[in-house]
């Protein structure tokens, strides 16, 4: 029978592991060993020390020191394809080390795939294809090490943990909180009683608390020694901005991780419509995980739901409410883990009702699994192509070509890059997804020439004007690139 067939984990769950790296892999290596740089990626590269130092005013020194080790050594972005490979590494070791902590999961395996799908994620996305975010999968990972030390009556266990903890958070908060979202999955996947997830939950946050404030007061200590002031984007919440950050907490953060696969923005509408059905299926997974627990149903929600709300505690606790995938690791992977292993497990079921051959049942399910697999590995690969891959090609065609004519119309001496008459246009998507270039961040046009003239072995000063001047010609020194021509070539 189809239970048999679930029941038979152990054999089978190397398998679906197996399976899930496969997955993980035909999604994002494509993307990892093609050539791309992206936004802050060339800043990163043509001027580490800045970068890094804005890093460090970000109030996150271990990932400032982690920038200026990894791109230091960087000549071109063509080498940059070992740092998306660690990436890729990272994640691939999250993946086995979540899979490995649901044994006790009476549909493992059906788990382990989701746990992998889950995994396809843009927030995942964002930290394997942008190379400046290399590192965030390894402060998850130390995230979920930390909580896994932390768990051992050994003081020096614990110590370690926190040491592990601190470090995490002072590379990115957002990814060091995985380890929140972890807790739900597993104990839902295995099905434990409630008082396992608040006994969890209760020791998460002790290693938080303890750990927060040793990365808090070191990093604004250490500031406070070299003389330097954190970001606006680090100020906590103030009481007046409290109302406000509700409203965007539930119509942003919370609505994105219901649609945890869609990068598109949606009208309130099409949100509702689109994240109701994941909701819906949570809702009835949990439903029967009650039934068979004896459990009531509103506890088991919200020992389910505390856990991946409190990964969002580093938007919550500051005033900056810009939406971005990178932010939402957590929260977005938990959403997706339930959604998939309970609609799986409805399908299961289901079929199992039905007298007919078991090899049928067993085909029609792993048909199911194909196709989710599909989509999630399609889905990346085009995000990869759209937003990465295909615009890195254009934008430096164009520019290329600009460089090349100026210096067949004479001597080169230096650069000047226009900004656009009319903004870029912007795609019907979430955060930076909707960003038809990366030229139309201010940071960008200026080092990206600069690369691109230091691979001609041009020595020359390359500027970029803020402010587009009335007459093109009184900014002109040699060579003018007119950012207009390329917004133009975006438009067609």
């Amino acid at each position: 029978m189809l239970h048999m067939w679930h029941k038979g984990f152990i054999s089978q769950s190397s398998k679906f592991r197996l399976g899930g790296i496969f997955i993980i892999l035909l999604a994002y290596a494509p993307g990892v060993f093609k050539e791309s740089f992206w936004s802050d990626d060339y800043p990163a590269l043509m001027d580490t020390s800045g970068s890094a130092n804005h890093m460090f005013k970000d109030a996150r020194p271990t990932a400032a020191a982690l920038l200026s080790i990894s791109f230091s050594p960087l000549n071109d972005p063509s080498s940059a394809w070992i740092l998306r490979s660690f990436a890729l590494l990272a994640l691939l070791l999250i993946f086995l080390f979540v899979s490995k902590r649901i044994s006790e999961s009476k549909y493992g395996n059906l788990g382990i795939f989701s746990i992998a799908i889950a995994l396809c994620l843009p927030s995942f996305q964002m930290y394997i294809h942008w190379n400046v975010t290399w590192f965030c999968l390894w402060a998850s990972l130390a995230g979920l090490y930390a909580f896994q030390f932390w768990s051992s009556q050994l003081i020096s266990k614990k110590v370690f943990a926190v040491f592990l903890l601190t470090l995490a958070l002072t590379t990115y908060p957002p990814a060091a909180l995985f380890f929140l979202s972890v807790i739900t999955v597993v104990n839902t996947l295995n099905q434990s009683k409630i008082a396992k997830y608040f006994s969890d939950v209760i020791q998460g946050l002790m290693l938080l608390t303890i750990s927060g404030l040793i990365s808090v007061i070191s990093t604004f200590s250490l500031m406070r020694i070299v003389d330097v002031s954190p970001n606006t984007r680090v100020a906590l919440l103030g009481l007046t901005d409290i109302p406000e950050k509700i409203v965007w907490l539930i119509s942003r953060p919370v609505v994105v991780g219901l649609r945890p696969f869609l990068i598109d923005s949606p009208t309130p509408m099409v949100a509702m419509v689109t994240a109701l059905p994941v909701l819906l299926i949570i809702v009835i997974g949990i439903k029967r995980q009650t039934v068979n627990l004896g459990e009531k149903f509103l506890y088991r929600f919200f020992g389910i739901a505390f856990p991946l709300v409190l990964t969002l505690i580093p938007i919550i606790l500051t005033s900056d409410n810009q939406i971005e995938f990178r932010v939402l690791p957590g929260f977005s992977w938990g959403i997706a883990v339930l959604a998939s292993y309970f609609l799986l497990v409805i399908i299961s079921d289901w079929l199992n009702r039905f007298k007919i051959n078991e090899k049928l049942k067993v085909s029609a399910l792993l048909i199911t699994l194909s196709i989710l697999a599909v989509i999630s590995i399609a889905s990346i690969n085009m995000h990869y192509s759209d937003f990465f891959g295909g615009p890195y090609r254009m934008k430096n065609t164009f520019l290329n070509a600009e460089i090349s004519s100026c210096l067949s119309s004479g001597t080169l001496r230096s650069v000047t890059v226009l900004p656009p008459e009319k903004p870029f246009p912007v795609l019907p998507r979430l955060g930076v997804f909707s960003m038809s270039t990366d030229l139309a961040s201010s940071w960008v046009p200026k080092p990206n020439v600069e690369l691109l003239l230091k691979q001609r072995n041009i020595a020359v000063p390359a500027t970029y004007l803020n402010t587009r001047p009335l007459d093109i010609r009184a900014s002109a020194t040699e060579c003018v690139i007119d950012l207009e021509e390329f917004r133009k070539l975006l438009m067609e």
